[in-house]
C-alpha cells in the first residue's frame, strides 16, 4: 500500500476568505499569519498528488452574523457545476451555533436547510489561569442555559465537534453522559499542548477517560497547529495511544488546513505521510478505517 493510492477523507479542514470582511478575527491584530484567501482551489492545490476523496469543513469563526451564511456558502461550493463529480467538497458541513442564544433553535433549523450540514463544533478550549491558551472567554461547559439547549443536538440528530483543552476533561465528560446518544467528535488529538514523551502521562489520563465512553470519537489532527516544529517521531505516540485507547473504530485523521499550513512549514502531504508511516503496520482494513471508512461513516458521507 502506498500513501498516494490509499483514499483519504480529510476529516478537518477550513476554507475562507478575508476580502469579503466577514471574518473579523482573521483581520485582527495579531492573526496576520491567517489573512489569506483561502478557498477551495487552494486546498485542492494543497492536496495535490493524494487521493482525497471527501473531505468535512469544519466553521471557520466567521462573523457570528454570518453563521447560517457560511454553511450556505459550503454547500454552493460542494454543488458548484463546474466541479467534476470528483472534487464535490466539501461532503459534510460543520457549522456553529451558541447554545446560550434563545434563538438557537431557528439557528440550527436554519443551518438544516442545506444537506451537507452534519453538526456543530463550538471552539469551548478555556483554561482560567491560561488566557494565551484559551479561545472562549469564559467556561461554557459551567453554563446551565448553555448544557441545557445542547439537547437540541439529538433533536435534530446532529453531531458534535469537541473543542477543548485536556484539562476540560471532566467537565466535558459530565456532557458526554448527560447525551449519550449524541455523538461526540474530539477535535486536535485532545489539544496536546506542550505534551512531550517526558509529561504524556498528563494527557493520557484523559485520553483513557474520554474514550471509555461509546459515543466519544476523536480527530487525529491539529499537530501543526500545537508543535510548530513538530516531527513524525513527536506525533507518533500521540497517535498510537489514541487509537489504542479508542480503538481503530473511533479514530479519524484531518490535516486542520489551512491552520496547520501557515503555523507550521510542512505541506499538507508532510502530515499525511507521517500519519501513514506511523500506522503502516496496521492491516489494509484498519489502515482504510482510518483514513477513510470511520470519516464516512460518522459524518454520514
Amino acid at each position: 500500500m502506498n500513501i498516494n493510492d490509499l483514499k483519504i477523507i480529510d476529516t478537518h479542514h477550513h476554507l475562507w476568505d478575508p476580502t469579503t470582511k466577514k471574518y473579523d478575527w482573521l483581520t485582527a491584530s495579531g492573526h496576520e499569519v491567517f489573512n489569506h484567501v483561502y478557498r477551495k482551489e487552494n486546498f485542492i492545490n494543497d492536496f495535490q498528488g493524494l487521493n482525497v476523496i471527501k473531505s468535512v469543513h469544519v466553521q471557520a469563526e466567521i462573523n457570528l452574523a454570518d453563521t447560517v451564511y457560511e454553511t450556505e456558502w459550503m454547500q454552493q461550493i460542494s454543488e458548484a457545476e463546474n466541479d467534476s463529480n470528483d472534487n464535490k467538497l466539501p461532503n459534510a458541513i460543520i457549522g456553529f451555533a451558541d447554545f446560550l442564544d434563545s434563538y438557537v433553535e431557528k439557528t440550527l433549523e436554519m443551518h438544516l436547510q442545506y444537506p451537507n450540514f452534519r453538526g456543530i463544533r463550538h471552539i469551548l478550549n478555556y483554561d482560567k489561569n491560561n488566557k494565551e491558551i484559551s479561545h472562549a472567554k469564559f467556561d461554557y461547559l459551567k453554563e446551565d442555559l448553555w448544557l441545557n439547549n445542547f439537547s437540541l443536538l439529538e433533536k435534530y440528530n446532529l453531531s458534535f465537534d469537541l473543542s477543548i483543552l485536556f484539562n476540560q476533561t471532566e467537565d466535558a465528560l459530565k456532557l458526554v453522559n448527560k447525551y449519550s446518544n449524541t455523538l461526540f467528535i474530539i477535535n486536535h488529538t485532545l489539544s496536546p499542548i506542550n505534551i512531550d514523551e517526558k509529561n504524556i502521562n498528563v494527557w493520557l489520563d484523559k485520553i483513557k477517560l474520554l474514550s471509555s465512553l461509546d459515543n466519544v470519537a476523536i480527530k487525529l489532527s491539529g499537530f501543526g497547529e500545537f508543535n510548530s516544529s513538530w516531527t513524525q517521531e513527536s506525533i507518533r505516540p500521540l497517535i498510537l495511544e489514541s487509537v489504542k485507547n479508542f480503538g481503530v473504530e473511533r479514530c479519524m485523521f484531518g490535516s486542520n488546513f489551512p491552520v496547520d499550513k501557515y503555523l507550521s512549514s510542512s505541506r499538507y502531504v508532510d502530515y499525511w505521510t507521517a500519519y501513514f508511516n506511523t500506522v503502516s503496520d496496521f492491516s489494509e482494513s484498519e489502515i482504510d478505517k482510518l483514513f477513510y471508512k470511520n470519516a464516512e461513516k460518522f459524518y454520514r458521507i
